[in-house]
């Protein structure tokens, strides 16, 4: 009698508990269901990521010692790791060497730090850069009300500053500005005007400002640093909004699970911040992974290298299946340089709904909307498809193949 090997991903997903609301575990039960014809499943929707680790982070993970298994007392991290984040981030984001700002780690993800910023703020609209990251659904619980700067996503260069102005003065309560520079889903790496231009404008009327600098890092290109634009901006005075950096360095070392990152702020909101408002859910935890990243980042040339191959490796990537697009698609598909994504145009005659499902059912691809989750407010769809670029080139090729064979490659 044979048995059938489970596969990692179905180690993952294989459970009988309902219901499950996520779209995306419905369309792959589906397709487990009825035995996986095309293969294992492909996931390269929300950016999901199992590997390709740095060998020298797991390294250091499988040297922790015997007492970083339990709570870390400070709420601000370990001290090892936030020290070493502290200087690797002002390096690598340009910021002042003075006392206008502080870090600690973030060991809960960034949406985690996210949400417990908007705890202090007064209620209103947020306003972000459409299409967007799952903001709304950050804040739109808490009471806020999202609102977007709309803009023709194939423009690479974002929305223009009379756009940014236009839109926030179309908002009665602005509450919040979010900053993403470099541009989760578009690729874009924001010009420094545009990132002055929503500073400006939230400063001016006296709503906080959110910079997420989750894809910072993995642009293959001078990337703009939307927290040393503001930093320079302040002057070094006290700011007259709140605001808050939040960095995840799960999506640039391939370890997201770990839920790692930076929250930067000025001192005394930080200290509320780690202090006050998060202990209210979580103590700070996972001294084991906050060792390893420490250890690991401390070797700037190890992590200088990996990057640039990562970076490398992505921008082939994404030529590779621009290569693969007919010319009239590949004129209207977006691919920045500055995150793992491409944005694809929906098939004539197929919703983006329709595509998305048909992709996942009948080919064990998933992708997803130009808006990764459900809650968009009323943003409506982009008619763009998001790809993942993340898994090996081979895994890209077989996706492309399935979907041919089932007539959803785009020809």
């Amino acid at each position: 009698m044979t048995t059938r090997l489970i596969s990692p991903l179905e180690r993952l997903v294989d459970d009988t508990v309902t219901p499950n609301r996520l779209r995306d575990m419905t369309w792959l039960a589906r397709y487990l269901d009825s035995g996986s014809s095309a293969g294992e499943p492909i996931m390269l929707s929300l950016g999901e990521s199992w590997g390709q680790t740095p060998t020298g982070l797991l390294a250091a993970l499988r040297e922790v010692p015997d007492w970083s298994h339990g709570y870390q007392i400070s709420m601000y991290g370990l001290p090892e790791l936030r020290q070493t984040l502290r200087d690797y981030v002002a390096d690598t984001q340009r910021l002042p060497p003075d006392q206008s700002w502080e870090l600690a780690v973030s060991w809960t993800g960034t949406r985690s730090a996210m949400r417990d910023f908007g705890v202090g703020l007064r209620r209103g609209t947020m306003l972000a850069v459409a299409p967007a990251w799952d903001y709304a659904g950050v804040f739109e619980p808490m009471g806020f009300s999202p609102a977007y700067v709309p803009f023709d996503p194939a423009e690479p260069a974002g929305p223009s500053v009379a756009e940014v102005e236009a839109a926030a003065a179309a908002v009665d309560d602005l509450a919040l500005v979010v900053i993403n520079a470099q541009h989760n889903p578009t690729g874009a790496n924001w010009a420094p005007s545009l990132v002055t231009a929503l500073i400006d404008v939230a400063i001016e009327r006296g709503a906080a400002i959110l910079v997420d600098d989750a894809y910072f890092g993995m642009c293959a290109q001078p990337a703009t640093s939307a927290l040393e634009i503001l930093l320079r901006r302040l002057g070094g005075r006290p700011s007259p909004v709140p605001w808050l950096g939040v960095r995840s360095f799960g999506k640039q070392f391939r370890c997201n699970g770990w839920g790692l990152g930076a929250v930067i702020a000025e001192p005394d909101p930080l200290d509320d911040l780690v202090n006050e408002v998060r202990p209210q859910h979580t103590f700070n935890y996972a001294i084991h992974l906050q060792w390893a990243l420490a250890r690991w980042l401390a070797d700037r040339a190890e992590v200088a290298a990996y990057l640039t191959e990562q970076q490398a490796a992505t921008t082939l990537k994404r030529s590779a299946v621009l290569s693969w697009l007919p010319p009239s698609v590949r004129r209207r598909t977006i691919a920045g340089p500055a995150a793992p994504y491409l944005l694809c145009p929906a098939p004539p005659g197929l919703t983006v709904e329709e595509y998305l499902r048909r992709a996942a059912v009948e080919c064990g691809v998933l992708l997803s909307d130009a808006w990764p989750l459900a809650r968009v407010g009323d943003a409506g769809s982009t008619g763009y498809v998001r790809l993942y670029l993340g898994p090996a080139l081979a895994t890209l090729e077989d996706a492309r193949d399935r979907l041919s064979a089932a007539g959803l490659w785009p020809a």
